[in-house]
C-alpha cells in the first residue's frame, strides 16, 4: 500500500523514532549467527545474499521490539524512551494513533519477509512461524506481567480488579514465568533460530541442538530482565535513557520478588504499605528498603551465578 502526503512523512518519522536509537542486540545477533554458519561458503555472492537476509530478519526483530515498546510505554504510562519522549507523548501523536502505529510497525516486519525472502517458501515459512510464535509467547508473558500485581484467584474480567495486599505471588517462580515468555523468547531465542533458519540448507546448520539453544536462551533472557529490573531502580535515568517506573507500577520485578521472599516481617509490612504508590516519598522508602536488604549485593551474587551457569 502506497502512502501519500504527510501521512507518508508521519510513518517515516514514526519508524525513525521507534525503531532506531537502541543497542540493536537482537538484530545484530541474527547477523552474527548467519556469519558464523556461512564460514565455509565459498561463493561470495551467496554469502552476501545470506547475510542480507540475516539483516532483514534482524530488522524484523528490531521492529517487533519497537512494536512492543510503543504499546508497553502506553500500558506503563512511561514518560521517556531512549532520551526522547515516549512516542505516544509526541505533540502530534495521540494515544489512539500510537496504539495503531505500534501495530503498523509489527505488520511491516512481516511484509519485509514476504518482500525479500518470499522467493524461498520453505525458509519464509520457518522464519514467519518462529516470528509469530515469539510474538504470541511475548504477549502471553505481557499478560502475566500486567496482571502480576493481582492474585490469580481474583482475576475476573467481569469484576473490578484490586491490587494484591498479601503479595503472595511475588516470588521467583512468578518472575521466571513472566520473563521466560515476555523477554527470553524474542530477545534471545528468536534471533538464534531465525539465523539458523536462513542457513538451514547449509551443512554447518545440521546437528545444532535446538534444545540447548532454547535452554541457553532462557537463562540469558532471565538475566537480561533481572539486569533491566535492577537498572530500573538503581541506575541514573540520564544513563538509563528512561525514567524507571517498576516500583510505581507494582511490577513483580527481580528486586521485588527477591525482597518479598527474604524480608523480615517488619520490612515486609513497610513494603506492602508503599509498593505500587506513585508518591516520591513511597518510592524513596522502597529504595531504602532495597538498600537495607542489600539487594545490590544479592544481584551481584546472582549475576556471578548466571555467568557460571552459561559457561558450564
Amino acid at each position: 500500500m502506497a502512502l501519500a502526503g504527510q501521512r507518508k512523512e508521519y510513518v517515516k518519522k514514526m519508524l525513525e523514532i521507534t525503531c532506531t536509537g537502541g543497542k540493536y542486540n537482537r538484530g545484530i545477533t541474527v547477523v552474527n549467527v548467519v556469519d558464523s554458519l556461512t564460514k565455509d561458503v565459498t561463493d561470495p555472492a551467496e554469502k552476501e545474499r545470506l547475510l542480507f537476509e540475516g539483516c532483514i530478519c534482524g530488522w524484523m526483530i528490531e521492529m517487533l521490539q519497537a512494536h512492543f515498546l510503543v504499546e508497553d510505554d502506553i500500558m506503563d504510562s512511561s514518560k521517556t524512551r531512549r532520551d526522547e519522549p515516549c512516542w505516544y507523548l509526541f505533540p502530534g501523536v495521540t494515544t489512539q494513533s500510537a496504539i495503531n502505529d505500534g501495530l503498523i510497525v509489527f505488520a511491516m516486519a512481516s511484509e519485509l519477509a514476504f518482500h525479500y525472502i518470499g522467493y524461498k517458501p520453505a525458509a519464509l515459512m520457518s522464519i514467519l512461524k518462529e516470528f509469530h510464535r515469539s510474538d504470541y509467547r511475548t504477549t502471553m508473558g505481557q499478560l502475566y506481567d500486567v496482571t502480576s500485581m493481582r492474585n490469580d484467584a481474583d482475576i475476573d474480567a467481569e469484576k473490578p480488579q484490586h491490587p494484591t495486599t498479601d503479595f503472595s505471588e511475588y516470588n521467583m517462580t512468578s518472575f521466571k514465568r513472566i520473563v521466560k515468555y515476555k523477554t527470553a523468547y524474542y530477545t534471545y531465542h528468536l534471533p538464534l533460530v531465525m539465523g539458523i533458519a536462513i542457513c538451514s540448507h547449509l551443512p554447518t546448520s545440521r546437528g545444532i541442538s535446538y534444545q540447548l539453544t532454547e535452554e541457553i536462551s532462557m537463562v540469558m533472557g532471565e538475566y537480561f530482565q533481572a539486569q533491566d529490573d535492577y537498572m530500573d531502580c538503581f541506575t541514573d535515568p540520564v544513563i538509563l535513557g528512561k525514567i524507571g517506573t517498576d516500583i510505581e507500577d507494582m511490577k513483580c520485578s527481580w528486586l521485588a520478588a527477591n525482597f518479598v521472599t527474604t524480608a523480615t516481617p517488619e520490612q515486609l509490612a513497610v513494603f506492602k504499605q508503599h509498593y505500587g504508590k506513585h508518591e516520591p516519598e513511597s518510592v524513596a522508602i522502597i529504595k531504602k528498603l532495597y538498600n537495607e536488604a542489600d539487594m545490590k549485593g544479592k544481584f551481584m551474587i546472582y549475576e556471578a551465578g548466571i555467568a557460571k551457569q552459561v559457561e558450564a
